[in-house]
């Protein structure tokens, strides 16, 4: 990357006055009633500290961009020197070698500064990019500097930030997903609805920033945008050398026994997919890009994830499940597909399950449960500090059971803004 590319994406260089109003990706949200609150500096425990090594992760296109940005203006206007501040987005950086080349000349540059901000966005892109950032903690250069990178590859941030043991200072771990119904609550373009009425609209339209722009905008969500996530999808996968066509069929199935216990074999049924190695590849991948979750029955004896039993496959948000079944059938006019899909009583009901599986999972260590003898099976299984809740997610309220020896309670929509 040359150094007129990094200075393009950093004007704040040459800008004294920079601020939101002259960053496309700030501008497409400011002022916006679909906008999203996402952490601030104000938000985190303390302030940016010199040697904190911050992680965002998230899927592709949730706002992890968009918050580096919000958080690089908010230190502008702390009176941090624009030129104290560097922002990288890492695509376009081929080897962890020239990341270390960027960052070893832009910290020499600014080596009479007393605080100096990194902000490397989609740091996954480059491979063994922990190297990169080791290199120069061991060298002295980040004794004054925070660094903040962001990735869309779960995998690969823990397993990288595990190789910077004793580098990261009190930097911290931060998840950005896409909004929950209870986030959407909050926003005033959703304001005049009821809780029914706008978990109807999410089970539509999921969370996603470009998803909610649609649907303020033009009343419903455009193929455009469908097809921005589905491209974003395709072209992870194909960083990872897997399948286009097989991930397509992966992602069909998850949508059709979404709800359902499921093995490996059956999951890749009717898939290019010949072993369940394989599928657990694909499987793995979509669970590491942040777009499903794998939720595993609870083994009572064991306190915990009964791997070998059957599983349950969610996406993690509504928008999927519409791209998945639209992408394997070749369709368009997708918003009208949700629609009529969610006209049946039973795809709504597994919607809803999946709403709220997903959404408890963000904050609680989350299982189902599943007897074979009894045939009974409780939808959600929550651990806290030890605690054990047990849940069934119902449209409607329903009498309560007694199931290993803990009562079940019946939740619906309006659990999932109440959380």
């Amino acid at each position: 990357m040359t150094a007129d590319l990094i200075a393009i994406q950093n004007p704040w260089w040459h800008q004294p006055d920079f601020g939101p109003a002259d960053d496309h990706h700030l501008t497409a949200v400011i002022g916006a009633p679909f906008r999203l609150e996402r952490k601030s500096l104000g938000d985190l425990h303390h302030e940016f500290g010199p040697g904190d090594i911050y992680v965002v992760r998230g899927a592709r296109q949730v706002g992890k961009t968009t918050l580096l940005k919000e958080w690089i203006c908010a230190l502008l206007g702390r009176s941090v020197q624009g030129r104290d501040i560097i922002f990288l987005s890492c695509e376009s950086i081929a080897t962890f070698a020239e990341l270390q080349s960027i960052l070893a000349s832009w910290i020499e540059s600014r080596r009479d500064s007393l605080r100096l901000y990194l902000f490397l966005d989609e740091v996954s892109f480059v491979k063994e990019w922990q190297r990169a950032i080791l290199w120069c903690a061991n060298a002295g250069l980040l004794r004054n500097a925070t660094v903040v990178l962001t990735g869309s590859n779960a995998r690969d941030l823990k397993e990288s930030s595990e190789r910077l043991p004793g580098r990261r200072g009190k930097g911290l771990d931060i998840a950005i997903h896409p909004a929950s119904p209870r986030e959407l609550r909050e926003l005033p373009c959703f304001s005049h609805l009821s809780d029914d009425a706008l978990l109807e609209l999410y089970f539509k339209m999921g969370g996603f920033p470009h998803a909610l722009r649609d649907v303020v905008n033009y009343g419903r969500v455009t193929d455009e945008t469908y097809r921005t996530y589905q491209n974003w999808i395709i072209g992870d996968a194909a960083r990872y050398d897997l399948s286009i066509e097989s991930l397509r069929h992966m992602m069909y199935r998850i949508f059709v026994t979404v709800g359902s216990r499921v093995t490996l074999t059956s999951l890749i049924e009717q898939t290019p997919l010949k072993s369940h190695e394989t599928g657990l590849r694909y499987l793995e991948h979509l669970d590491d890009a942040f777009l499903c979750r794998t939720h595993y029955c609870y083994d009572v004896d064991k306190g915990g994830p009964a791997y070998h039993k059957s599983r349950k496959i969610y996406f993690v948000d509504p928008l999927l499940y519409y791209i998945a079944d639209s992408w394997k059938l070749g369709l368009t006019n997708i918003w009208d597909l949700s629609v009529q899909l969610l006209s049946d009583a039973g795809f709504k009901g597994t919607i809803l399950e999946s709403c709220v599986v997903v959404v408890a999972s963000r904050k609680y260590e989350t299982f189902f449960w599943y007897s074979s003898k009894t045939k009974k099976e409780i939808d959600l299984v929550v651990r806290e500090a030890g605690d054990i809740g047990l849940f069934d997610v119902k449209s409607a309220p329903e009498k309560h059971q007694n199931l290993l020896g803990r009562k079940v309670t019946y939740i619906g929509g309006t659990w999932l803004l109440e959380q």
